[in-house]
């Protein structure tokens, strides 16, 4: 059974789930699509490919340092799976690169809650978030979680609240530096804000509509779950958990404000909708089956179906 299977943090969990990216990659991210037989090309794949890992790897990171679920590997489970069942997400490799540099700065989000280090938690944070603006612009939204997480914390003062500013002019002056000294311009500043695309026509696509359906009704049906849970946490977690929601609604945002809809935005909000899934599939425990054997298969069963569609879209 999945849930018994991944209610363990094992090695071979994470050797499957590389494996299952790996077959969405080469079927959709490169099988697909006419891609130029040079070693540029190749090495560009190889390398988009070992981020796409590394971001399932670092969401487990990040949720076991910071015990925003019980040791298991459900968290991965769904973020790969979810990818997978999108994987015109491996067509763009500027959201892949942006979103990976916003779960690190995720990580240092939610590590604020731990009042140690943290100037220089938020200033890494900061860095993380304009860095990866350089990419997708409105990841800058990400600055909102950062600054509620400052607030929220435990002794704040001005200058906390400031630090994000040093991280992101930081980085922007580098930048420039950077364009200066190799294209002796400065328009990359003109052309860094995107757009907003309002067509969300592409969501018509069965290949895209069914899959985008599914992760928003996971996120509904667990969000609500986590809302009406939190009163009953205890002092000590009930932060953790009110900020994973409140990232997953900024996270919502930078994908709706997406220049070109395609999809692939979604893959911002799937490492919080990973988070808040599978505290609702480990709110009773694993061993829950023998005191209500109904709400145990509901679950098996929508594991399964995650899994299938994922399978599914592989291929479609």
């Amino acid at each position: 059974m999945l849930t018994s299977f991944f209610g363990n943090s094992r090695p071979v969990n994470f050797v499957l789930l590389g494996g299952f990216i790996l077959l969405g990659y080469l079927f959709r991210g490169i099988f697909n699509v006419e891609v130029p037989n040079s070693a540029i090309s190749i090495s560009s794949h190889i390398g988009l490919f070992v981020l796409s890992v590394l971001s399932m790897l670092l969401l487990d990171f990040v949720v076991t340092k910071n015990k925003l679920t019980k040791p298991n590997t459900f968290s991965v489970l769904f973020f790969t799976c979810f990818m997978v069942m999108l994987p015109v997400i491996f067509l763009h490799w500027k959201i892949i690169l942006s979103n990976f540099f916003l779960l690190l700065a995720m990580r240092r989000v939610i590590s604020l809650r731990k009042d140690t280090n943290s100037s220089k938690k938020i200033l890494d944070a900061s860095i993380w978030i304009t860095v990866a603006s350089l990419f997708y612009f409105w990841s800058v939204i990400f600055f909102i979680p950062l600054w509620m997480a400052v607030i929220k914390k435990p002794n704040t003062d001005y200058k906390q609240i400031l630090t994000p500013f040093t991280g992101f002019f930081a980085v922007f002056i580098i930048n420039t530096a950077y364009h200066l000294l190799v294209f002796d311009s400065i328009e990359w500043i003109f052309k860094w804000k995107e757009s907003i695309s309002l067509d969300f026509s592409v969501y018509n696509r069965v290949e895209i509509l069914i899959p985008v359906t599914v992760i928003f009704a996971f996120y509904i049906w667990c969000g609500i779950s986590e809302i009406i849970k939190l009163p009953s946490l205890s002092l000590k977690d009930r932060p953790s958990h009110s900020l994973m929601l409140y990232i997953s609604f900024f996270t919502f945002l930078i994908a709706l404000a997406a220049p070109e809809k395609t999809g692939a935005e979604m893959l911002f909000v799937l490492a919080p909708i990973s988070i808040i899934t599978t505290n609702y599939f480990e709110n009773k425990g694993i061993g829950f089956v023998q005191k209500d054997a109904f709400e145990f298969w509901f679950k098996e069963i929508l594991l399964w179906l995650v899994l299938v569609l994922a399978v599914v879209f592989v291929f479609y």
